[in-house]
């Protein structure tokens, strides 16, 4: 008895749920993308250049996403993404019996790592953040500079809008 009554309560709890009708959507709606207040997206990366490395780490906010794209070819190197407690880890890596580097896109900056490339999208709000590792060669796509080091950080931080757009 007791468990046909508690079956009579569900019923009852989830009926109104079950007999509503969904809205119609409205003729005309376009959703609008994710824009965080008070900010606009760092130009640190905009310039387009060229980056070689060994390993290349990138870490940001959570609209990192939208600027950074992998890509992924199983033949010649190992996708992975996954939920850590920093936030959304994302890995590119080499096959090192191909021999192919990884590549990758950050805006305007070209990537590519002969052991492997990272993404960690951080919930709140971070610096976009850079880190190239071993044998590092960055070169702005006109010429006009060029840097060799062993290990090159660059960082870029998120600009004010006017007006709180």
């Amino acid at each position: 008895m007791r468990h046909a009554a508690c079956l009579a309560l569900l019923a009852l709890a989830f009926a109104p749920a079950c007999r509503s009708e969904p809205a119609a959507p409205e003729q005309g709606l376009e959703l609008e993308p994710l824009h965080l207040p008070g900010r606009s997206w760092t130009r640190a990366f905009q310039r387009e250049a060229v980056l070689l490395a060994d390993e290349i780490e990138i870490e940001g906010p959570p609209d990192l996403v939208d600027h950074v794209a992998l890509q992924s070819d199983p033949e010649t190197n190992l996708y992975t993404s996954q939920t850590i407690t920093q936030g959304l880890f994302q890995e590119l890596l080499a096959r090192p019996e191909m021999g192919t580097p990884v590549r990758g896109q950050l805006d305007g900056w070209t990537l590519a790592a002969l052991r492997r490339i990272t993404v960690l999208q951080r919930p709140g709000e971070v610096p976009v953040r850079l880190r190239a590792r071993g044998n590092v060669y960055w070169a702005a796509a006109d010429g006009s500079e060029e840097r060799r080091e062993n290990e090159l950080v660059f960082e870029g931080q998120h600009e004010p809008t006017l007006g709180g757009e």
